[in-house]
């Protein structure tokens, strides 16, 4: 069962093991403002998060007065490894998938507001709607979403992690 709590109430572990990247911080943001958030953060008895820190920091940053939060009961032993089983699992996007979500979306969407929605520049778009990326693998050519270079890129060319800043705990 969750509850509303104020985001300063909660807590930012010192031991998370996630990361988001700028522009999908940003889109996170959008849906946010767009739904709200739909998920409850999962935190520790005393606050500290589990799951949910970038649901957290959107909503710090919007100026949240509550958030849903479930709370469970456990040790630290035991919300570090729910935290590394619940972001193992999430999974990654896929180039190619994407590629063809965007397709599909383009039936009963306008190209600009997918690019919109999905923070993506007009060359991103235009790669994955065309699949030209992935079928040439030219990635050093094409200006997109740095966050799934290292799904199609070796660990040698060069990508930076853009973290949005960590509100004080």
């Amino acid at each position: 069962m969750s509850e509303l709590l104020k985001p300063q109430n909660l807590k930012v572990p010192d031991w998370r093991t996630t990361y988001i990247l700028k522009p999908d911080y940003l889109g996170l943001m959008q849906s946010i403002k767009t739904f709200g958030i739909l998920q409850p953060i999962i935190a520790m008895d005393d606050g500290t998060i589990i799951d949910g820190y970038a649901r957290w920091a959107v909503a710090h940053d919007m100026g949240f007065k509550e958030v849903p939060v479930t709370r469970l009961q456990c040790s630290l032993g035991e919300a570090i490894l729910l935290h590394v089983q619940i972001n193992r699992c999430r999974g990654q996007v896929v180039p190619y998938r994407l590629s063809r979500a965007i397709r599909t979306l383009l039936k009963v969407m306008k190209d600009r507001d997918i690019m919109n929605a999905l923070n993506m520049s007009e060359d991103e778009f235009d790669i994955l709607e065309d699949g030209s990326l992935l079928k040439k693998r030219k990635i050093k050519q094409h200006n997109y979403n740095q966050a799934w270079i290292p799904i199609e890129s070796s660990s040698s060319e060069d990508f930076r992690i853009e973290r949005p800043p960590t509100p004080d705990k």
